[in-house]
This record gives structure tokens, sequence and C-alpha cells, in this order.
């Protein structure tokens, strides 16, 4: 006996409606153990499936199957329900938020983004500052009065290696390396390189980004509240993360105060085609890339 994946998930409450449920699945935000779900696709006993809406995923295993929507006790009785716990509300407060199909900030945006940043850290590290002279008014007098008492930043902006026009690689290369085939160099600068295959981004594209004094962490952050995966990374002795989703990948390379970035997505159309590129072909391509912008730096 089976059923439907998107009769299921719409009947235990996973999703408000039974479109809904459909639209998740053919998005691609629907797996069961741990493949890409259609929403005909049938679900047993014991099956994990895997839903991701509106930026968090839950994750949970079949034990009853029902076809028709039910209350919320009757639903919890159907799965068990293994979902990572949400990020705690201290990284979803620091995160800024930009209107849907906003893009990246600019330059100019970061800049001010900064400025914000840096108000609010004078702020706190005057309470902090005023603290540690009261703790200190009572401390022993046996303590060394050289010693720093702050944390050093994690090196100067602009310190990290000089990586050269679009992270050191060519166009030829970036359509070779990814396989994506004849790609158009779109936007090239001081710190942004672009590839497009299909002049409005609907098609596959390839970024580097080289951010200069901007902490990765927070990037990485970002990453982890947008991306189904995230993790660490380490490419010729520099770390830093791996972000990756249905269809896209992304690798950050932190050097001290600086990092790059090397994003490889499939584009809409990819997706919708009848053999899309893995998120394991694109992670290596965006690895690779990676590696010959560290090799090239100067």
């Amino acid at each position: 006996m089976a059923t439907r994946v998107d009769s299921w998930i719409w009947a235990i409450r996973l999703t408000k409606t039974r479109s809904a449920a459909g639209a998740a699945c053919r998005g691609g935000h629907v797996r069961v153990n741990g493949i890409t779900a259609k929403p005909a696709q049938p679900v047993v006993l014991g099956d994990e499936v895997r839903v991701r809406l509106h930026g968090h995923e839950r994750v949970v295993e079949v034990t009853k199957l029902i076809s028709k929507r039910v209350s919320a006790p009757a639903a919890a009785e159907c799965f068990i329900d293994h979902s990572p716990p949400p990020p705690p509300r201290e990284v979803l407060a620091s995160q800024p938020r930009r209107d849907r199909g906003a893009g990246r900030p600019t330059k100019r945006e970061r800049r001010e983004l900064d400025r914000l940043r840096m108000r609010g850290g004078f702020l706190v590290a005057t309470v902090v500052m005023i603290a540690l002279a009261l703790t200190g008014c009572s401390a022993d007098d046996t303590a060394d009065p050289a010693a720093p008492n702050t944390p050093e930043a994690p090196g100067n902006a602009g310190s990290g290696p000089f990586f050269g026009e679009c992270g050191g690689v060519s166009t030829e290369e970036v359509g070779r390396i990814t396989r994506f085939g004849a790609l158009t160099n779109t936007v090239n600068n001081a710190s942004v390189c672009e590839w497009d295959s299909s002049g409005d981004r609907t098609g596959p594209v390839a970024s580097f980004n080289w951010y200069r004094g901007s902490p990765i962490g927070r990037e990485r952050a970002t990453i982890q509240l947008s991306r189904e995966s995230t993790g660490n990374i380490e490419i010729a002795g520099h770390e830093g993360f791996v972000g990756s989703d249905m269809g896209i990948c992304e690798i950050g390379i932190g050097f001290g105060a600086d990092f790059f970035e090397w994003s490889v997505s499939a584009g809409s159309q990819a997706l919708l085609g009848e053999d899309p590129p893995s998120t394991e072909q694109l992670c290596d391509a965006a690895t690779e890339l990676s590696r010959l912008s560290i090799e090239r730096a100067s």
C-alpha cells in the first residue's frame, strides 16, 4: 500500500493546501529518501520525507499512510519528526533583510550596512569598556597592565592576496569547468565577474565575488539560512564554507579580513530540463574554480 507524496504531506499538515504540496514537489523542494520527488511519487511506511518551505526544512519519517487531511493531533501520529532545530533568534536577527528579487547588495549598500553595524558596535563597545573599567577597579594588582583586553581583528581590510581580473580565470576555463558550454562575460569590474549563457539569468550562471574588509562569517550565516546544505571546506590550505541547494553551489574562502566567493548555478531553464546537472557536479566546478583562483593569486 502506498500514498502519493503530495497528498501525504498535505494530509499531515506540512502544507496549507493540496496545490501548495504539488507546487513544492514540482519546485524540487520535496525529497523522498534523498531523491527529489514528483507529486505522484508514492511513499510507504519507513520512508524519509524532506520538505523545504520558507527557508526551513522539515524531515519526517512515515509511520502511517493517509491521503485525507486530519487534525493536528491526528496528523502527529502519522510521522516521526526528525527536523533540525531552527537557527537561533540571534542569528536570524543579525541578518539584513532584502526585498525578494532585489539580488545581492551593491558595494554602496554594503558600505551603508557596515556603517550601521559600526554604529551599533560602538554602543556595545562603550558598554563593554565601562564594564571592564569597573571590573578593573577591583581586579588583582598582579594582573599585567600591558595585556590586551580585546580580541584582535582578523586582519586589515585588503591584507589578503590579489586575485586579479575575474579571480584569474578566463571565460573559456569557466565554460569548460562548469560544462555550461558557451558563456558570455556580462559583468567585469574590480570585485565582481559574472558569466551568463542566456542573457537574462534564466540559464546557467557562474560568478566570482571578491570581498575586502568583509568578515566571511557574515556571508556564511546568510548562506546557512538560504541554502539546504552548508559545511566547511579547505582548499589549498585555506578554510571556508560550501553551501548548496538544488541547482546551485557556492564556495567562500577566507583570507584574514578578505574573502572570495565562487557561485555556480544551473539556472531555472536547466532545472526544468530532462537532465539537470547534479549538485555534486556544480560543487565540483566551484571547487576547481576556487582552487585556480588561489593558485593564481599574487
